[in-house]
């Protein structure tokens, strides 16, 4: 069998040369492609900015990060409509798996993620709970004798909403709601676009500390997005031990845009509604709003 060296190396993929097999009477039909992100893989892309308060547009250096700084859970590797793999962070050779494909034209989908509960049918793969998500595409011609070197960057396809609220925690509050009006749960692994489109509420606990705190109560929710700028409705309900409503409120047309945090802050508790902004630069700028 013919071995065919394929590297994705930090999110670069490298394809050594090969040589094909010196026995004429057997011709080979299948390479082996060996994957392996190392410590270079994942390039955490800092997209062109975009920002509804000054209008300005920046364009922000790449900046790279490795799948366990990450903390990515997964790794899916397709060929066309074929899976691959599907590795999880328990197995051995987590980001480095070894695959047999035939020579010829082929192209390959990488998707990495740490949703939890994943589930995939055919070229979908949807969370139960989404995260930090990548993907790539790589179209490679794999054939006995081909020395050639090919790149290939994964990019964040998740964006993330942050909740701050700046007044101070009643004691009786117990958990937080956040209901979006859209919100993406999957993937479509052959064009990298957002899909399994639900109106889910996610609720996180609020621990006991936090009763009489003021603007130290924070919550994310991630989601994979369109690779166009979108909106959504966000309903936030403040809710006691016993299920009852403490408050809620209503903010209409939020903008998510993927490799972006969208960041809102406002009073929840009282009758006022003071407005913070802040920034975040791990990502591409925040797109802040108020309520």
């Amino acid at each position: 069998m013919k071995k065919l060296m394929f590297m994705a190396l930090a999110v670069a993929a490298i394809l050594p040369s090969c040589t094909k097999d010196d026995d004429p009477e057997e011709e080979p039909k299948v390479g082996k492609i060996e994957i392996k992100i190392n410590n270079d893989t994942i390039k955490t892309h800092k997209e062109i900015t975009f920002g509804i308060v000054s209008g300005q547009v920046t364009q922000e250096p790449m900046t790279r990060a490795t799948l366990s700084s990450l903390n990515l859970t997964d790794l899916w590797v397709y060929d066309g409509t074929t899976l691959l793999l599907h590795q999880t962070a328990d197995d051995a050779d987590f980001g480095a798996p070894s695959v047999d494909v035939d020579y010829g034209d082929h192209t390959f989908y990488f998707v990495a993620s740490r949703g939890s509960e994943p589930t995939q049918t055919g070229t979908t793969i949807s969370w139960n709970k989404p995260s930090d998500t990548f993907w790539a595409s790589l179209a490679l011609t794999v054939a006995p004798s081909t020395s050639a070197s090919q790149s290939v960057t994964l990019q964040r396809v998740a964006a993330r909403l942050r909740i701050t609220i700046t007044d101070e925690v009643p004691a009786a509050l117990f958990s937080l709601c956040v209901t979006p009006s859209t919100w993406y749960y999957g993937i479509d692994v052959l064009t990298g676009e957002a899909t399994d489109s639900r109106t889910t509420t996610r609720t996180i606990s609020v621990p006991a500390s936090y009763a009489g705190t003021t603007g130290q109560l924070a919550a994310s929710f991630y989601c994979l997005s369109p690779s166009q700028a979108w909106t959504t409705d966000i309903t936030l309900t403040a809710k006691a031990s016993d299920n009852s409503t403490i408050s809620q409120i209503s903010i209409a047309d939020v903008p998510m845009q993927r490799n972006h945090i969208t960041a809102y802050s406002g009073t929840l508790f009282s009758a006022g509604r003071s407005i913070s902004v802040d920034a975040d630069d791990g990502w591409g700028d925040d797109i802040n709003g108020t309520w």
